[in-house]
C-alpha cells in the first residue's frame, strides 16, 4: 500500500478534524466546544489543530460550511430520485425533519454571533455561506417544480425553506414539524395564483 504524500497527510489530518468539530460544535453548542476536545478526540495534538485552523472561530466557519453542504448533497439525492411534484415535496420535508433533530446548529450559531469578539469578517463570511446555499436550493427546487404559481426569488425561495429546517424552536416542538411547515408552504405555492415579482428581492 502506497504511504500517503505529505499533503495527502495533511488533507487527511484536516478532514478528521473538521469531522469531530462538526460532531462537538452540533452536540455542545459553541462556547461548549474545545479545541482541546477537538484535537483529544480525533487523536492528535492542539498543534495539529492550529496548523489546519488559525483559531476556532474559523475552525467553526469550516464545521458550519462543510455541515450545510453535507446535507443538502443529501438533499438533492433524495430530489434527483423524486418522480413528481409530490415526491420532491417529501423529500424536503424528510430533510426538513431531519435537519430540525440534527443538533443544536442554530443555536450554535446565535451563540457565536452574540459574542462580543465575534469576527464582523467571519460574520459575513458566514451570511455568505448562507445566501449561497439558499440560492442553491431554492434555484433547484425551482428547476424541478417548474409549475411553482409564483415569481419567486430564488434566494428568497431557498431562504423560507432552509430557515424552517433549522429554526430553533422546532427542535422542541413536537407538532406542528418543520417538515409540516415545509409542506404548507410548498403547497401553497403550488397552488396559488400565477403571478410575477412576488417575493422578489433583487440584489
Amino acid at each position: 500500500m502506497a504511504r500517503l504524500t505529505r499533503s495527502e497527510n495533511r488533507a487527511v489530518t484536516r478532514n478528521r478534524l473538521l469531522e469531530i468539530a462538526r460532531q462537538r460544535f452540533r452536540r455542545d453548542g459553541y462556547a461548549g466546544t474545545s479545541i482541546d476536545g477537538i484535537a483529544e478526540e480525533a487523536g492528535f495534538s492542539k498543534g495539529a489543530v492550529y496548523s489546519n485552523f488559525e483559531n476556532k472561530e474559523t475552525l467553526f466557519l469550516a464545521a458550519i460550511e462543510a455541515e450545510g453542504r453535507a446535507n443538502l448533497d443529501d438533499l438533492y439525492g433524495e430530489m434527483d430520485l423524486a418522480s413528481s411534484t409530490d415526491a420532491i415535496i417529501d423529500a424536503v420535508a424528510r430533510w426538513a425533519d431531519h435537519r430540525s433533530r440534527s443538533g443544536n446548529w442554530a443555536l450554535a450559531i446565535l451563540e457565536y454571533a452574540r459574542q462580543p469578539a465575534a469576527d464582523p469578517q467571519l460574520l459575513q463570511r458566514q451570511e455568505e455561506n448562507f445566501r449561497t446555499c439558499w440560492r442553491e436550493l431554492g434555484a433547484r427546487l425551482a428547476a424541478r417544480c417548474p409549475n411553482l404559481a409564483v415569481d419567486v426569488d430564488g434566494e428568497m425561495l431557498g431562504a423560507l425553506l432552509h430557515e424552517l429546517a433549522h429554526a430553533p424552536v422546532m427542535a422542541i416542538i413536537a407538532h406542528p414539524t418543520s417538515g409540516d411547515l415545509v409542506r404548507l408552504a410548498l403547497h401553497g405555492l403550488l397552488s396559488a395564483k400565477p403571478t410575477t415579482g412576488y417575493f422578489s428581492d433583487k440584489r
